[in-house]
């Protein structure tokens, strides 16, 4: 019964994260059909990320005292009313409302079912049972562009934001009917002023910053990097894209078995030192295959990071905080990482071009790993 409710939770994380990263493969025609800059098109993810981190920091709070199963469903038909609504979108204004109300609608589901997979499952399998429900974003990391690619040949492009939105209602539905939610009465009070003083809380913070803008900040921009200035077609691009995150199916698996036998500092150093020369590799990659190796490299291994964080989480919060600390440390990761990396690197291009800007982030990832020497787990192996 409890690999039934996995599976469950990693579908509904799969339709999450996918409902915003269907804007990355459609951005190319997004920008020519609004005539927007590189700027104003990368801005589309401040707006997510905008609603995104407000919702994680609201939901880090409420979501113990309402319900956790509660605060998940109305959070999946805030983005399946958002879905809906992109397809009636004609302007730039109201393309930003829209994408801001589905970052809402996204932004409450993870504080919220954390706590409910560490409470269902026993802490000795946290880092199995969390790498397991993260393998639904690199999951949707391979196959959103894929599918866009084949889906711009049969249907317009506006056409796949209801569909998508078709399979969240239809998942939330089963996860309203099936899921067990456990007593709140318990995690009323949420110490968030208390969990946002500690040192770890701002340690997993930087590393989640630098972690997010090398997965969705990155992710953002490289169709358009692809397509602008590596002269690749767009089916192509999206394509090769897509194959290139396959690596993150496995590799996260396998972060989160290692943990408590290498220790999470070591899986860590590792994940940020490989994210970051990857980063780097990608920008001055000058020919098809080494852009394509670092793609897939890339891909692999940054994805890592996420379970093995949530896992560093759950050891040192009780249930009580879990939802305020994940909350609070997505939420201001969310908004450097996620919001304005997107930003930076067009208006990055927009001056120089993307390959200048993919060249600093990776380089500033690879410095980040120096924070770990801050980082105190007690049960590391």
């Amino acid at each position: 019964m409890k690999v039934f409710f996995l599976l469950i939770f990693w579908f509904l994380w799969f339709l999450n994260f996918s409902s915003r990263a269907i804007i990355s493969p459609l951005l190319p025609v997004i920008e020519d059909e609004f005539t927007l800059s590189h700027a104003q098109a990368g801005s589309l993810f401040s707006f997510v990320s905008a609603g995104y981190t407000t919702a994680l920091f609201l939901a880090g709070s409420l979501s113990p005292r309402i319900g956790y199963k509660r605060t998940i469903t109305v959070g999946f038909v805030i983005v399946i009313t958002s879905l809906f609504s992109l397809k009636y979108t004609t302007t730039y204004l109201s393309m930003t409302i829209s994408v801001l109300f589905l970052g809402i609608g996204a932004g409450i589901y993870m504080p919220s079912v954390i706590p409910l997979i560490t409470s269902t499952f026993r802490r000795e399998n946290w880092g199995k049972v969390l790498s397991i429900h993260s393998m639904a974003a690199p999951f949707g990391f391979f196959f959103v562009p894929i599918l866009t690619a084949f889906a711009l040949r049969i249907i317009h492009w506006k056409t796949i934001f209801p569909i998508l939105g078709g399979a969240c209602l239809m998942a939330i539905i089963f996860f309203w009917v099936f899921a067990v939610d456990p007593n709140p009465q318990d995690d009323r009070r949420v110490a968030l002023l208390n969990v946002i003083r500690r040192r770890e809380f701002w340690i997993i913070t930087v590393l989640w910053t630098f972690a997010s803008a090398s997965a969705l900040g990155i992710y953002s921009v490289i169709p358009l990097f692809l397509v602008k200035e590596r002269n690749l077609s767009m089916d192509l691009a999206n394509t090769v894209f897509g194959i290139s995150r396959i690596g993150g199916f496995c590799v996260p698996v396998l972060a989160g078995l290692f943990v408590d036998r290498f220790g999470v500092k070591r899986i860590l150093f590792l994940v940020f030192i490989v994210t970051g020369l990857s980063t780097i590799g990608l920008a001055l990659a000058k020919t098809f295959p080494l852009l394509v190796a670092m793609l897939l490299l890339q891909g692999a291994v940054y994805s890592s990071f996420f379970p093995v964080g949530q896992v560093v989480i759950s050891r040192f919060t009780s249930l009580r905080e879990r939802s305020a600390f994940i909350g609070g440390t997505m939420a201001t990761a969310g908004i450097f990482g996620v919001g304005l990396t997107p930003l930076i690197l067009g208006a990055i291009a927009d001056a120089w071009n993307f390959q200048s800007g993919i060249l600093v982030l990776g380089i500033l990832t690879c410095l980040s790993c120096l924070s770990l020497a801050f980082l105190q787990i007690e049960t590391e192996g």
